[in-house]
């Protein structure tokens, strides 16, 4: 069985790629779609690139195209934005593995296949459409240098993106979506009401950011009828990343009539896209709550008369916490983030569960304390405060999962835990003791049940109600042994109780089964540590023997190979695909060029405010150089002090100089002076919270992230209460020192959510030296565009930035004239010659930003471990280089000062601040944005835009619009309908012009030689139509002789050159309107 083709074609000017669907060549009314990079807006400022989508004729433009030198491909995978070009990634091979629904005869078949080679072009650049341009397929991922080059010398820069999509765990199917399971799907189809429209599972649709474009267009720009169109035409192809197994088994019943019992089992493993990555890189959960290796396994079972399908799930401990990769032993954990900063990532990791599955069993197969009852409280069980560099072990987080899960305070019903010590257990070669998990969960796997689905009917008799959630510390050799033998467990059970097949036929299946796990093992392996998976003998066999000792030895060398010296660049391929990690700095931002946006957006805005709820919150800000001095238990004293009536939502504390700026700091920053000032801190900053607010103190703060460039650092803590409401945090750093390459000078950004509102703080050390303003601006003009965060997120991207930091810049005085103002207290005067001040009013830096009144004396240079000025040989002036810059609407400044505290050459700079923050209902929104767009899609179903009935273009609908609506356009959306006197429909205008198409250059198809409808209201014929040309125009002048041509008696006359015609074309070539179009066929 074959998948959809199409064939690609290109246009030069402007570049378009044309994906031609091959039987759309043999049909009058087939349509392709069109893509082009949509560069030509000067108004955009955001840095985004847009991509124009469009569904075109094949008889009216694809004579535009030209097409290109390849096979026919099965789809698109996606568009990415790349080092500054954009680039389309097409499916070229692939190999077909099975149907699902093959025993079924009231269904379809869904076949499946795996992707095997991907061929990327260049939207913007002709240089890859060559065959000579193109990579040879073969190759893998691992194997290619970055930017590998042809025989030409011409480097792909997408060569390791395309060699990982064709490593064999990427698959797709045309014909159903493969990012749901059998009972995902049918709900989904019931809910919709429609079959036919894909809504994929962005969660398991692994390409989703890279296809995000053509989502928005079947949103947004497409009525229902039309994205239905849209899908069946299966231009976009939503991959999964996992594993697809399959295993077919016909057994001859004998007897008079031969009757055979048919029965087909598949496997589909099913990557999660929130946290991929590689095993030593990505552990653990994120703030969203995806996990590390998060892979949902479904197992189908159809025979001729009943489809079942069950579903197990596994995944990292959904904790935060890292692990070296070289350790020689045991692999010490460190768990990164304290109990109570953790909890609202592992609830919303297993929220998302429990919308799924509707219940489920969290399945710890890791190592057990041996006083395994004796948990305590939520502190104590925290060890995330570790400082001897030890690490936790196994046990530890094994611990800390299980007060995770029962912090969360669900009832058993939803999230029961079950803790199984697989190691010693099965220690011995004792494989068989897995059994007793089987027999303690057998009462939940009962009661989860499976779905189960009559072919002959098609009606449901059973849905699964539960998932098992399986986890060790890497989720690959230990869970898959255990999900295996659950798995047949259930089938087993199943067949048992349903008894539709004989028993030497279910024996086969369980066997079948088996193998199909091993498979499975060894695929989910590959993707996260680089190798197949230990014990993949037990799995299959229940034994393990001495070959499998060995295999697993040769096995665990080159995994600690891979993991140390491979496993980043393939980190990088993955968080550039999927837009996550640090690829921003790479990837700008690929939009859907909508031009119903402007009309759109102030209704999407206005409609937000009136249902969003909003909330203000306080937030303490600090910056302060340390100059290098690590703690040494000196008081604190009010440096951290809180106002009794202000409770700070979050603080934010920036540090420069936090280690020595040394040549072996720079080469190799020591991170343990911040560890220690997170816990001091930590403990201060509840101390004064305590202090302040007494017994109204409730709750306390934690520690959530933190993150150090040499010496600059971000500390970021959140009071208890705000902790649920902060997620989508990250932190990145960006170099400016020695041009960029050194980190001696640079930033520490974070960006995150509160509930909707996005934020970025910016803990900044710019140039030294008092005549080196050029250079603290180039810094900061640096930092501001070169920082980027998820998604190609800029710095000014968010509703709130703040900036805290060593900003360096001086005070235009001779020392002795600042310190006689200091003394006085003539603070205004000095102000005046403030480097900051004037550059911002010269409009140089931080344009768009303010600063509070400051009322305090400069904060730097002092003797360190005093409050006097510098006495040094250098005297440098006394001056404010010690910040905190905001942008924002509304934000509302309580308090700008200092602190005395002294243990170095700067004073500490604070702000209390209290701003407006936005929550949004999510479900509300998409649908005032479905409504807002379907007010202009309603239009389709009217003939208002053509006699024919065709649907109106997106422009003909916003000269509607416009024309109704006047001056207040964006007043609302104006729905353009048969009865409005006024509407520009009326005229029956034909289509407007194109990059490649006027509205005079028509068909004569219609008999009407100027194009237009034939109507009472129709305009004036275009003078400049192709019928006009110099000559003729002359012939209609009086007194002119020149003489029309004699086309019967002679082809060789010369015709005069209509001023449209191509100069190059033959001149005695009949006119291309005046050919009627032919269908072409594929050869």
């Amino acid at each position: 069985m074959d998948a959809k083709r199409f064939f690609v074609h290109v246009r030069s000017q402007p570049r378009a790629i044309a994906l031609v669907p091959s039987h759309a060549l043999s049909d009058p009314n087939g349509t392709f779609i069109s893509i082009r990079a949509n560069n030509g807006s000067n108004d955009d400022t955001s840095g985004n690139v847009r991509i124009e989508l469009s569904i075109e004729k094949v008889a009216q433009t694809l004579r535009h195209y030209s097409p290109l030198e390849i096979d026919s491909i099965y789809g698109c995978a996606g568009i990415l934005d790349y080092q500054g070009d954009t680039y389309i990634f097409l499916i070229t091979r692939c190999q077909y593995l099975c149907k699902l629904g093959d025993l079924n005869p009231h269904k379809d078949p869904k076949p499946i296949f795996r992707v095997l080679q991907v061929m990327v072009l260049s939207l913007t650049d002709s240089i890859f459409d060559s065959p000579a341009y193109r990579r040879m397929p073969g190759g893998m991922y691992d194997e290619a240098p970055q930017g590998e080059l042809d025989m030409y010398g011409i480097s792909n820069p997408c060569s390791q993106m395309a060699h990982f999509l064709e490593n064999g765990a990427f698959f797709f199917s045309s014909m159903f979506d493969i990012t749901r399971t059998a009972q995902s799907l049918r709900l989904h189809t019931v809910a919709a009401d429609d079959a036919h429209i894909f809504d994929p599972d962005t969660k398991f649709q692994w390409n989703n950011n890279m296809l995000q474009v053509f989502s928005d267009y079947r949103m947004h720009m497409c009525g229902t009828a039309a994205r239905r169109e849209f899908d069946a035409a299966g231009y976009v192809i939503s991959l999964i990343q996992g594993s697809v197994e399959s295993f077919y088994f016909t057994q001859n019943m004998g007897g008079p009539d031969h009757m055979h019992v048919n029965v087909a089992c598949y496997l589909i493993s099913r990557s999660s896209s929130m946290r991929s990555g590689m095993r030593f890189l990505t552990r653990g959960v994120d703030d969203e709550g995806g996990v590390a290796n998060e892979v949902e396994t479904e197992v189908i079972l159809t025979t001729s008369k009943l489809t079942m399908s069950h579903v197990q799930v596994r995944g990292s401990v959904p904790v935060f916490w890292t692990q070296e990769g070289l350790q020689l032993g045991s692999h010490r954990v460190r768990i990164t983030r304290s109990a109570k900063a953790t909890l609202p990532a592992t609830k919303r990791h297993f929220a998302d569960l429990l919308d799924r599955y509707k219940r489920v069993n969290a399945v710890n197969l890791l190592k057990q304390h041996s006083a395994s009852n004796d948990y305590g409280r939520i502190e104590a069980a925290d060890p995330a405060m570790i400082t001897n560099g030890a690490g936790s072990s196994e046990a530890d987080l094994g611990k800390f999962y299980r007060v995770m899960v029962e912090s969360m305070q669900l009832p058993q019903a939803l999230i029961s835990y079950t803790a199984f010590d697989y190691n010693t257990e099965v220690k011995g070669g004792h494989y068989d003791r897995v059994s007793n998990l089987v027999q303690q969960l057998a009462p939940l796997l009962e009661s989860y049940k499976y779905f189960l689905v009559d072919n002959d009917s098609d009606v449901v008799l059973s849905f699964q109600h539960g998932a098992q959630r399986t986890n060790c510390i890497d989720c690959l050799d230990r869970t898959n042994l255990v999900q295996s033998v659950l798995s047949r467990g259930v089938i087993g059970e199943f067949m048992n109780k349903t008894n539709i097949l004989p028993r030497q036929t279910m024996d086969a299946v369980i066997d079948g089964l088996a193998g199909m796990w091993s498979a499975n093992g060894n695929a989910i392996s590959r993707l996260y540590t680089g190798t197949g998976a230990l014990r993949s003998d037990v799995t299959t066999s229940g034994k393990s023997g001495w070959a499998g000792f060995f295999s697993d030895a040769s096995k665990s060398l080159s995994r600690l190979m891979q993991n140390n010296f491979q496993d980043k660049g393939k980190q990088n391929v993955i968080d550039t695909l999927l837009g996550s990690g640090d690829s921003g700095a790479l990837c700008r931002p690929v939009v859907l060029y909508d031009p119903y946006e402007h009309i759109i957006a102030p209704q999407l805005e206005r409609e937000l405010q009136r249902i969003g709820r909003k909330d203000t919150i306080q937030v303490m800000l600090c910056t302060y150089n340390l100059h290098g001095c690590p703690y040494r238990g000196e008081p604190l004293g009010t440096w951290l002090a809180m106002p009794r009536d202000v409770r700070p939502d979050f603080i934010a504390i920036g540090f420069q100089e936090v280690v020595n700026l040394d040549v072996q700091s720079v080469i190799a920053a020591d991170t343990a002076n911040r560890r220690v000032w997170e816990q001091v801190l930590t403990v201060d900053i509840n101390k004064q919270y305590r202090k302040s607010f007494g017994n109204r103190a409730d709750g306390e703060y934690a520690l959530v992230s933190s993150e150090q460039l040499v010496g600059v650092a971000l500390l970021f803590f959140a009071h208890d209460s705000a902790l649920p409401r902060i997620h989508n945090v990250q932190m990145v750093k960006c170099k400016t020192g020695l041009a960029g390459m050194a980190g001696n000078k640079g930033c520490v950004a974070m960006h995150m959510m509160f509930d909707d509102t996005s934020i970025c703080i910016v803990s900044a050390h710019l140039a030294a030296g008092t005549t080196n303003v050029n250079e603290r601006n180039s810094d900061f003009n640096t930092i501001r565009s070169g920082t980027r965060f998820r998604r190609g997120r800029h710095i000014d991207d968010h509703d709130f930035t703040f900036w805290l930091g060593d900003l360096n810049y001086r005070v235009n005085l001779p020392n002795d004239q600042a310190r006689v103002l200091v003394a006085q207290n003539q603070l205004r005067s000095l102000l005046m010659y403030d480097q900051l001040r004037l550059q911002m009013a010269g409009g140089k830096v931080f344009e768009g930003y303010s600063e509070a009144d400051i009322g305090f004396a400069p904060t730097y240079k002092y003797d360190a471990g005093t409050s006097n000025y510098d006495t040094s040989e250098k005297m440098r002036v006394p001056s404010w280089t010690d910040r905190i810059m905001y942008r924002g609407s509304r934000v509302r400044v309580l308090a700008y000062y200092r602190d005395e505290v002294c243990f170095s050459d700067h004073k500490p700079v604070m702000a209390m601040m209290q701003f407006d923050v936005m929550s949004i209902d999510k479900t509300q929104k998409r649908q005032i944005i479905r409504k807002l767009y379907s007010s202009l899609h309603e239009s389709d179903a009217v003939a208002a835009g053509s006699e024919s009935g065709k649907p109106r273009t997106a422009v003909q609908k916003l000269i509607d619009m416009d024309f109704q609506s006047g001056s207040e356009a964006t007043a609302g959306v104006q729905t353009p309908s048969t009865s409005s006197a006024l509407s520009l429909s009326s005229f029956n205008l034909p289509e407007p012009s194109s990059d490649m198409h006027v509205w005079w250059d028509v068909s004569k198809a219609d008999g009407q030689g100027s194009g237009l409808r034939p109507t009472h209201n129709a305009l004036p014929v275009n003078p400049f139509a192709s019928r006009v040309s110099a000559i003729n125009f002359m012939n209609s002048l009086p007194g002119t002789m020149t003489s029309a041509p004699n086309m019967q008696n002679s082809r060789k006359e010369s015709q005069p050159l209509n001023i449209f015609d191509d100069p190059f074309a033959d001149p005695f070539a009949d006119d291309a309107d005046d050919i009627p179009w032919k269908p072409m066929v594929p050869s």
